[in-house]
């Protein structure tokens, strides 16, 4: 249970280490350094400070750990989701100390980094011919804030992007670490209209963040960055496909799915067009598939796929994008991520250690398989440009984790406990302004509320309600970008 409960707290994290940062170069305005002989050398990068307030709930928990108790009385482990309790305290109530059930209050206030974080950027380009470029692009992203609030603690630099592009009139191909393409439109919206500016929600509040979660996880699933080789068609009347090879994912929290013999596939379809020059309408669909096996080496195998889909508009002072997401073990803050509530294998295991069985004397065909749930979400994000110097951003998320058959008891002797608790539903709704003092420079202000809510445990205490828990975010900072 140790082992699960530090790997869930560094889960939360790797939200801030491994989602965003910013987009490609062309998304950015370039610094030029040297400009001779058809090379070019510059940079680009952004700085961000904010100060992160955050109220509300620790995990549920009886006393300090990660469990509730079923109808039988017995401890029931808490998958997936939530805020690690981290500086939730108990609370006194009348000079009386709380319960040990008594979830407790995070009330604390940090200096942090923002939702990319402090990027700097260095590519190389050179025109081989009147048609064909080739560009050299490596990036690092560094955060403010120290691990624990341990100032002596070394904040490790990030290298989040470094890579290969060869750009000609039969399209590009880039190798190297990118971006992938799972779920990039989303990722691209909450970027665009959401928090390019901004933090949104924290995704630790202890534990330190190079950047934050922004809405990923709310609807969003984060796309992340990933090593491999992608092809991208030229665009003809609004169309471009990509297709790409990456790196598989492993999930390392069982052994069932910790091998892996091909890379990734995935793909994205973008359509784009300008309205008449009256404003910018993209639509995109992408997906991704890999197939897992376990680490023991039977033939034991899962298959990971999903899809995302949605667009975005632009139209006058209005930005609305709008994206959702559909996949069996694909994650639930970002793409590929190894959450406890995306998979069973208790079965299997259980299974392979009952020497009575034909499962636990080596017939591995009668053990049964693992099983991935399915995961769900849709999100919405809009961008008002009031004046040149002042947005107003609105946007909602909800992503959804959906049982098996096992998780409501199937399967089991009567009254016997399932033992878990998957996470149900993430919703987060978030809103704020930013201030465009320059070009470079902006301000924002900004309020995000993260609710979490776990399935019923099987079986259930009468009268028993969903454990929950909401944290409310108050973010304030500035962005310096080139």
């Amino acid at each position: 249970m140790t082992d699960k409960l530090a790997w869930r707290s560094k889960g939360v994290s790797l939200v801030a280490l491994l989602v965003i940062s910013v987009f490609a170069p062309s998304a950015r305005a370039d610094v030029t350094l040297v400009d001779q002989d058809g090379w070019q050398v510059f940079m680009n990068g952004r700085f961000q400070s904010f100060v992160n307030y955050n109220e509300g709930q620790g995990i549920p928990a009886n006393s300090q750990t990660a469990t509730i108790v079923d109808g039988n009385g017995n401890s029931v482990e808490l998958r997936g989701g939530g805020v690690e309790r981290g500086d939730a305290v108990p609370e006194f109530k009348m000079g009386v100390k709380a319960t040990p059930e008594d979830q407790g209050l995070v009330r604390e206030m940090r200096i942090r980094s923002g939702f990319t974080g402090n990027v700097l950027g260095f590519g190389v380009r050179k025109r081989l011919s009147e048609r064909t470029e080739i560009l050299g692009y490596t990036a690092v992203t560094v955060g403010v804030d120290s691990d624990q609030r341990r100032k002596f603690a070394i904040v490790q630099p990030d290298w989040r992007e470094s890579f290969i592009r060869v750009t000609s009139s039969w399209g590009s191909l880039t190798a190297g670490r990118t971006l992938t393409l799972f779920s990039r439109g989303a990722t691209e919206i909450t970027y665009l209209y959401g928090y390019r500016y901004g933090l949104g929600f924290p995704g630790t509040v202890t534990l330190a963040s190079q950047s934050t979660a922004g809405s990923v996880g709310f609807g969003v699933l984060g796309n992340g960055f990933g090593s491999g080789m992608a092809y991208a068609t030229p665009r003809l009347a609004g169309l471009q496909i990509t297709v790409g090879a990456y790196d598989s994912v492993n999930y390392p929290n069982t052994l069932f799915l910790n091998r892996s013999r091909w890379p990734r596939a995935e793909s994205e379809i973008t359509y784009e067009n300008t309205l008449g020059g009256k404003g910018f309408l993209k639509l995109f669909a992408n997906g991704a598939y890999q197939r897992l096996y376990d680490y023991s080496g039977t033939p034991l195998s899962a298959d990971v796929y999903g899809a995302g889909f949605g667009g975005r508009l632009e139209l006058g002072p209005v930005r609305l994008g709008l994206a959702g997401h559909w996949g069996k073990g694909i994650g639930v803050t970002y793409s590929l991520e190894p959450n406890y509530s995306l998979f069973l294998v208790d079965p299997t295991a259980n299974a392979m250690q009952d020497p009575m069985s034909d499962c636990g004397m080596g017939k591995i065909s009668a053990c049964p398989p693992v099983k991935l749930r399915v995961v769900d979400g849709a999100y919405a994000q809009t961008l008002i440009l009031l004046t040149k110097a002042l947005d107003l951003k609105l946007g909602a998320g909800v992503t959804r984790v959906h049982q098996l058959p096992e998780d409501v008891g199937a399967g089991l002797p009567g009254g016997a406990s399932v033992g878990y608790v998957t996470i149900k539903q993430q919703i987060g709704i978030g809103t704020g302004f930013t201030v465009h003092a320059s070009d470079n420079f902006h301000i924002t202000v900004e309020y995000f509320r993260a609710m979490f809510q776990w399935y019923k445990p099987t079986p259930a205490p009468e009268n028993a309600t969903a454990p929950s828990q909401t944290m409310n975010s108050v973010n304030a900072g500035v962005t310096y970008d080139f």
